[in-house]
């Protein structure tokens, strides 16, 4: 079931958005104003390099939720409790 965010690299950082992508195709195109899960409102970037920017810290968390997934920082705890266990 696909996600209702989408990535997409902007301000030299992969951000998401809930923003409806215009068709055709699943990305924004270059230059589009979008509205990003951490608040920002930011000018969308296209090509190889962009994607791998950094994610964005703020839209990871919020995309985490969206997508019913554990945060980082509780990854890293249960990771940390599976050391001391072993």
């Amino acid at each position: 079931m696909p996600h209702p965010f989408t990535w997409v690299p902007a301000a030299r950082q992969r951000h998401a958005s809930c923003d409806p992508v215009p068709g055709p195709g699943r990305a924004f195109p270059a230059e589009a104003t979008v509205t990003t899960l951490c608040g920002r409102e930011v000018t969308t970037e296209r090509g190889e390099i962009p994607w791998l920017w950094e994610t964005c810290p703020g839209c990871d968390e919020q995309a985490r939720q969206l997508a019913g997934l554990p945060s980082r920082a509780a990854i890293a705890e249960q990771a940390a409790r599976v050391r001391e266990g072993s």
